[in-house]
């Protein structure tokens, strides 16, 4: 009687080899798994951040055409010689220069370099202009701890200030900062500077006057009042304090 050993392959299946040997090494599936998976989020990294610096992109080149065309508008302003004029003899003749600087947060010492003049008549006009609402100013610390102040233009400040001047012209007459009270101008000069400033302005002067040194007189808003409703060409055009 013959003894039989071994095992049996069931009737109708084969052996398979490469079964035995995906069998034999699972591991090797899981790890092309995860290489698949690890790929795919690498790709969907790569999208995100493709569309993130396309929006960016976006948001720069919108940014940029809004600047421009705020600048334009600003410029149509200030090419208006009623505007112009007005600028000229409230805040000061070099003012409308001052104002297109401030198409980006400039520091006073760099508008002083960038039109050549002396850094306190840049303040002077800039404090002016910030007592009509239309120049701001944000401040920071620098490395050593000084404060700065970069100072930028309120455009819709700047378009209510154009409206001011037209009706100011047609009424024959300027207009006055409405947050101040108390004015100073320079009795020797005033005819031919024909400026006028409010109390920051004159405070940042020392209350001295830019152009001879002289101390500024100070005045009160009526009588400032009456003074710009004065016609150009009269024998004085001071009014004293009383």
């Amino acid at each position: 009687m013959i003894k039989k050993t071994g095992r049996v392959m069931p009737k109708g299946k084969k052996s398979n080899p490469s079964a035995k040997k995906a069998v034999a090494n699972p591991s090797n599936n899981r790890r092309m798994s995860e290489r698949q998976k690890k790929a795919r989020a690498e790709e969907r990294k790569l999208l995100r951040l493709k569309a993130q610096k396309k929006e960016m992109k976006e948001q720069a080149r919108l940014a940029a055409e809004a600047a421009s065309n705020e600048r334009l508008r600003i410029d149509g302003l200030l090419e208006n010689l009623t505007f112009a004029d007005f600028i000229s003899k409230n805040v000061g003749k070099k003012a409308i220069n001052v104002i297109k600087l401030l198409d980006a947060p400039q520091t006073d010492e760099k508008i002083a370099a960038d039109l050549g003049v002396k850094i306190n008549e840049v303040r002077r006009i800039l404090n002016v202009l910030d007592s009509y609402g239309v120049a701001r100013y944000d401040t920071n610390k620098d490395s050593k701890g000084w404060l700065t102040f970069k100072w930028y233009l309120d455009g819709e400040k700047l378009t209510e200030l154009h409206q001011t001047a037209l009706t100011a012209k047609s009424e024959n007459g300027r207009a006055l900062p409405d947050n101040c009270n108390d004015f100073f101008y320079c009795g020797k000069c005033y005819e031919e500077a024909k400026v006028i400033l409010p109390f920051d302005a004159a405070y940042e002067t020392q209350f001295k006057c830019e152009g001879c040194g002289k101390p500024l007189r100070q005045m009160s808003k009526e009588q400032a009042r009456a003074l710009f409703d004065e016609k150009e060409g009269t024998e004085t055009g001071i009014v004293t304090p009383a």
